[in-house]
């Protein structure tokens, strides 16, 4: 018994140590609050600036066939495939105002439908009685002798596409040449394995 009183008296005084220790009242644990300095406003950041000019374009489109290959997207009025890959070349003759100038710009190669396309920057230099396609390169020798036109040093006019869609943005007109570009096997005879 006399142990169970030193344990309640224990506990009673360890309540009465806590309870002044932590009570809300005692000037050791009353702090005063401070209030924080408001927060900076925001940063202030420039505006915008102005959205760049968009460059006017001329833009050159067509397809590169392979002469007689029944190959993945044969063409049978045509009787020639897509050569994916190919290459054509836009050049634009100067007259005597830009000195007689020459501008030679590459294709993309041609995608898979042997689609490709010149986007010409100079539109300064850019006439249709001026400019002329030619083919450039073949992927493959398989399908690398020109057929239209006959010869690499041959071309082939263009004309303005008459567009229904609109044109991207900065494109001044869409132009193709009156043929298509089509290299023929060589004289192996062979079509390339597409």
């Amino acid at each position: 018994m006399a142990s169970m009183k030193i344990n309640v008296t224990v506990a009673a005084v360890a309540v009465i140590f806590l309870s002044a220790a932590f009570h809300p009242c005692d000037a050791s644990t009353n702090v005063k609050y401070t209030p924080t300095a408001p927060p900076p406003p925001p940063r202030a950041y420039p505006s915008p600036s102005p959205t760049p000019a968009v460059r006017p374009v001329i833009i050159v489109e067509g397809i590169i066939y392979c002469k007689s290959c029944k190959l993945k997207g044969y063409n049978r009025n045509m009787d020639a495939s897509p050569l994916p890959n190919a290459t054509a070349s836009l050049v634009c003759y100067g007259n005597k105002k830009s000195n007689y100038r020459e501008l030679n710009v590459t294709s993309t190669p041609a995608d898979k439908n042997g689609y490709f396309i010149v986007m010409m920057y100079e539109v300064a230099m850019f006439h249709v009685d001026r400019c002329m396609l030619y083919l450039r390169s073949s992927p493959t020798s398989l399908c690398a002798a020109p057929f239209v036109p006959a010869h690499a040093k041959l071309s082939l006019p263009l004309e303005k596409e008459p567009r229904k869609a609109p044109l991207p943005k900065g494109a001044l007109g869409a132009y193709h040449s009156k043929s298509a570009l089509m290299y023929a096997p060589g004289n192996a005879g062979k079509c390339p394995p597409y």
